[in-house]
């Protein structure tokens, strides 16, 4: 696909228009139900776990959590002597964890019906972005039922990313707290490193980092080098001229920056221009390894997208040595991840989820460790390092007092087994207000105080 400048103009500037009716024509609606929730909010919640396992990776003392105005006031034991107001919800079997966090998806890539075996052409040319955007509310639902309450989305095109947070934050529709990047630096959108003098590429990059900002993003994503779905070549696309610029006048505007670079040419660049994060490297070289880890970058290894692209090869046409190359990438993602979690590398869950994945979000979690992290440590990477990688280790990715009370009850120990974690979700609490609950109508009911 090769979208000019004026087509994306074009198209936000219709969706737009569409959008406004939209928010318009369903704004009265949601009326009735946000005030009632609004009413629910006010009353402290006094919740009883079995265990309480903190986003540390660590046990928490104690087994209530009160729950007030959306944020967590008092975790320990007997609380309803310090909160006699509040409405009890009985959780006794289950263990509570933080609202899990996935640090990198695409979520408006979404299709309104099947694929018919060329996914990315249906999405690309005959989606238009209002049904990109329901396919991307559907994606937003989805993530909730597995405890995903934040993500980072991390390329977009015509603000449908935009608009979908809107319609979270106005509570028009179900899903995570979403930070974006937009449709950020991509070959699409802005000339290739071959193109133009060094002096010209840097002032286009800067000047589309300055765009990005003013656009209302939260990041600036660049993809350094080639690599995606089936494409595992890795050839670079921006250096480090173009990056550092890029970088520095995206910090300047307060967005933080990933680069998308596979394989491990485009790392060292990454690293010496002071990015945030970096998704996907694989066979980066021991040197390299040594300075990330200096650095403090995040890395977002995205290990199971390759899984999913090798299971459902046939909704996007590719063929069986497509596959085999997919599932044999896989052992490289798996061991770069163990090479960088042994030299300190800090590390953040990120699905790369897109299409009919979503849903399978966490199954990541399950290659960390594959790669040798404790359970313990993977759960910190989808939820404190999910957290510190967006900026917000003080309010998300925690269970403590004046954290947001994103909290997900799961059947199971999740510091023993990470299935817990990835596919055992029972209840979700998204910033006081249950979002999920999957437990029998009686239980559910009863605990409520109904």
């Amino acid at each position: 696909m090769k979208l000019r400048h004026w087509q994306v103009s074009a198209r936000r500037s219709r969706l737009a228009g569409a959008l406004a009716m939209l928010l318009w024509c369903v704004s009265p609606l949601l009326a009735p139900g946000a005030a009632a929730a609004d009413a629910d909010a006010q009353v402290p919640m006094l919740l009883t776990f079995a265990t309480i396992v903190d986003g540390t990776g660590e046990l928490v003392p104690g087994r209530e959590i009160i729950v007030e105005h959306g944020v967590i006031v008092a975790i320990g034991t007997s609380l309803a002597e310090r909160y006699p107001g509040a409405r009890p919800v009985d959780l006794s079997g289950l263990t509570a964890i933080p609202g899990l966090i996935d640090s990198h998806v695409h979520i408006t890539y979404g299709l309104c019906g099947p694929s018919r075996g060329d996914a990315w052409h249906q999405l690309l040319r005959e989606t238009p972005a209002p049904q990109r955007l329901v396919a991307a509310i559907g994606n937003a639902e989805k993530m909730l039922e597995i405890g995903v309450t934040t993500a980072r989305d991390l390329f977009a095109l015509d603000q449908v990313d935009f608009y979908l947070r809107e319609l979270i934050e106005r509570g028009i529709v179900p899903g995570p707290r979403l930070f974006l990047s937009g449709t950020g630096i991509h070959p699409l959108v802005m000339p290739p490193a071959a193109s133009g003098t060094e002096a010209e590429r840097i002032a286009s990059l800067s000047q589309r980092a300055r765009e990005v900002a003013d656009s209302g993003a939260d990041w600036l994503k660049i993809f350094a080098t080639t690599g995606t779905g089936s494409d595992l070549s890795g050839e670079r696309v921006y250096y480090y001229p173009e990056i550092k610029a890029a970088t520095d006048t995206a910090h300047a505007k307060g967005l933080r920056v990933a680069v998308h670079a596979y394989g491990p040419t485009a790392v060292p660049d990454a690293i010496r221009a002071g990015v945030d994060s970096i998704e996907h490297a694989v066979d980066v070289d021991d040197a390299s390894l040594r300075a990330w880890a200096a650095s403090g970058i995040f890395y977002v290894p995205t290990i199971d997208h390759n899984r999913y692209y090798a299971d459902h090869r046939n909704e996007y046409g590719y063929d069986a040595d497509a596959e085999r190359a997919l599932r044999a990438f896989i052992p490289r993602n798996v061991a770069m991840l163990r090479r960088a979690h042994a030299a300190g590398v800090p590390i953040a869950m990120g699905s790369d989820a897109v299409m009919t994945m979503f849903g399978d979000n966490t199954r990541e979690l399950e290659w960390f460790v594959a790669a040798g992290m404790t359970p313990g440590e993977a759960l910190r990477a989808a939820t404190l390092n999910g957290a510190r990688l967006l900026g917000q280790q003080d309010h998300l990715g925690r269970l403590a007092p004046g954290f947001a009370a994103d909290i997900v009850a799961v059947t199971g120990q999740p510091l023993t087994d990470i299935r817990a974690v990835t596919r055992q979700v029972v209840w979700v609490m998204k910033a006081g207000e249950v979002v999920v609950d999957k437990r029998p109508l009686g239980e559910a009911s009863g605990a409520r105080g109904d």
